[in-house]
């Protein structure tokens, strides 16, 4: 017999049909925020990992997606290179420069980027800076694949400034809301992805606000999302029946097809832009979008 052979296996249909994999919980990463955030912490990363729950052996948040907060001290560095697509950065505190090969971005607080994964890099801080980044790493570690460089990248380097984030928000907070409306979003996209109305081909990444009074009511879809609030306000969201309170700079995770809300109390007199909650949302949606099996449908 050959050693080609000799690898060949057969499983019975009892193993091999509808297989079922350890469930995900709605939860809030609390301790994870706190590290990050803490006056003590060091240059670092710190994932938000279920690799036990999932009975993976590499990091991942749910099955395709991989969260981290990210830590630089004033005038200190954090190096990395990660096995990914792409990555997706919102900086939560600080300002710096990125250095990437021949590329060079300064960076302040509330920029976001999307970056080509697989690129050797340094972020720079000149004051003590926390960032949070989505990548999807569990997909490349279960196909056993490396990303693609150069020209091949499904994305180029792309930069979210502050001030246009603030002026496209102020329309997004004003817009009138019809009644079969989803809720208030900003998809954010790139060059190459804006067709596929994605932020990476994987993944989309959106600014969802709640005004007071207002909710993104009772939903479902096959996608998994990871919410980053940045303005909390008087939000909360409820998953698959449990209700978690925003709190600034937690992130909350939505497992895939747990029905999910999220609602913005009243509040009296004007509405101010502090009443308005803002989150960061992240979601393996654009495979469910490009499988045509997105599932998206209210409770």
């Amino acid at each position: 017999m050959s050693i080609y052979a000799e690898r060949a296996r057969y499983v019975p249909v009892e193993k091999g049909f509808n297989i079922k994999q350890p469930p995900l919980s709605p939860q809030a990463f609390v301790a994870e925020m706190t590290r990050a955030f803490a006056d003590d912490a060091p240059t670092g990363f710190t994932p938000l990992d279920l690799s036990g729950t999932l009975g993976t052996d590499h990091a991942a948040t749910t099955p395709f997606m991989l969260v981290r907060y990210a830590r630089i001290r004033k005038g200190e560095r954090l190096d990395y290179a990660f096995a990914a697509s792409g990555e997706m950065w919102a900086v939560l505190r600080g300002k710096g420069a990125l250095r990437r090969g021949d590329e060079t971005l300064e960076w302040r607080e509330k920029d976001m980027f999307a970056l080509p994964g697989g690129v050797a890099s340094s972020w720079q801080a000149s004051e003590d800076s926390v960032l949070w980044v989505a990548t999807d790493e569990p997909i490349l570690a279960f196909e056993g694949v490396r990303p693609e460089v150069a020209v091949r990248t499904p994305i180029e380097a792309t930069h979210y400034r502050a001030d246009d984030i603030a002026r496209e928000l102020r329309t997004l907070y004003d817009r009138p809301m019809a009644p079969d409306t989803p809720g208030r979003a900003l998809f954010m996209a790139t060059e190459r992805t804006e067709r596929l109305g994605t932020c990476l081909p994987s993944m989309t990444l959106t600014l969802n606000a709640v005004r007071p009074g207002e909710s993104q009511r009772l939903h479902r879809h096959n996608a998994a999302a990871l919410v980053l609030a940045l303005h909390e306000a008087r939000c909360a969201s409820t998953i698959g029946g449990r209700t978690f309170p925003w709190t600034q700079y937690v992130t909350l995770l939505t497992p895939a097809d747990a029905e999910h809300d999220h609602r913005n109390a009243e509040t009296n007199g004007a509405v101010t832009d502090d009443d308005i909650a803002l989150a960061l949302i992240v979601q393996d949606g654009g495979l469910y979008y490009y499988g045509r099996t997105m599932g998206f449908a209210f409770a």
